[in-house]
């Protein structure tokens, strides 16, 4: 029994989030003297879970207003600054990257996510977060990243800060892929909702094809596997259930080189005791109190990981992602 404390996540990532985006240099303007520069009538905040040094990875950033309404659609600019660590600030601030993001919707809404160039609506209208991908920082410590927005009534900056550690704990690219024995419909030692959430009392889940093999089976076949770990009724970000969802489709019009797989998140939700299966891919350590979701990593044929995303995944990132594996 793995009984873990359920670390719940701040209120701004409950509103909305999702991206990916545009790589990006070194150099320029830190991001305080930016934030210096502009006006503040939006909030940032970092939605990526694990960001660590020296790898190229994506990083994503929900922008909202005092009201909590979003913003949303085209592309804002991110420039990272190094502060320094907990223990030893820095006095001044060390420009690092800079990076165009572009909007990526949250799974589920028909919407354009360039229709329009940046601007503040409801969620409603269309909720995402901005992302930029292969962003590289050369040090562990906290890190602010200033974001940029050419809004209708003009441009307006955020700022935020955020942890980026030397070593992830959670399977990263280029990492083996734990060998999870993932729980499967009919086992006779869990309850049916440790097997999906939202499973019926006779056992049934709404997406089978997700729940046919075990982690540990693909990987010894040598095929590529999707595994989405997230628990679509528990969520507190809200976004399990469309990323779940969304894994659901993709499967359903790709062939079966591909082996696509949910594992829930709780055993046990009320007692806060996680699936082994899900413990495997992020339980950061047993010292650590956090746990997030949800999370979506690409195993490769050679059973290592290839591409991870955390908190928000949109379909045409996880699509391109499948699609170059079975190429």
């Amino acid at each position: 029994m793995i009984k873990r404390p359920y670390a719940r996540l701040g209120a701004l990532l409950c509103v909305t989030m999702i991206a990916a985006g545009c790589s990006g240099g070194s150099g320029g303007d830190s991001a305080e003297d930016i934030a210096e520069e502009g006006t503040s009538p939006i909030v940032a905040q970092v939605a990526s879970y694990d960001l660590t040094t020296e790898l190229p990875q994506r990083v994503i950033v929900g922008l909202l207003d005092n009201d909590n309404n979003v913003v949303s659609f085209g592309d804002v600019e991110f420039a990272f600054s190094y502060l320094g660590t907990a223990d030893e600030p820095l006095e001044t601030p060390v420009a690092g990257p800079v990076a165009t993001a572009d909007f990526r919707p949250i799974p589920g809404q028909d919407i354009d996510p360039v229709a329009s160039g940046p601007r503040i609506g409801e969620p409603s209208d269309g909720a995402g977060v901005y992302g930029a991908d292969d962003v590289e920082f050369a040090d562990a410590g906290i890190w602010e990243v200033a974001v940029t927005a050419d809004l209708p009534d003009g441009e307006a900056t955020a700022t935020a800060n955020f942890e980026v550690v030397a070593e992830s704990d959670i399977p990263n690219i280029g990492d083996d892929a734990p060998r999870s024995d993932n729980l499967l419909p009919g086992d006779a030692d869990a309850p049916v909702d440790a097997i999906d959430s939202r499973a019926e009392p006779d056992g049934t889940v709404p997406d089978p094809i997700l729940h046919t093999e075990t982690v540990a089976q693909a990987i010894a076949a040598g095929r590529p596997a999707l595994v989405v770990v997230s628990t679509p009724t528990y969520c507190v970000s809200r976004f399990c259930g469309p990323i779940t969802d969304s894994v659901a489709e993709i499967a359903a019009e790709t062939g079966d080189d591909v082996a696509f797989i949910h594992i829930e998140v709780w055993r046990d939700y009320e007692e806060t005791v996680l699936n082994q299966g899900a413990a495997d891919w992020i339980w950061p350590n047993e010292e650590g109190e956090d746990i997030h979701e949800p999370w979506v990593f690409l195993v490769g044929t050679d059973g290592t990981v290839i591409e991870r995303w955390d908190n928000v995944a949109t379909d045409a990132e996880m699509q391109a992602a499948v699609d170059e594996v079975r190429s």
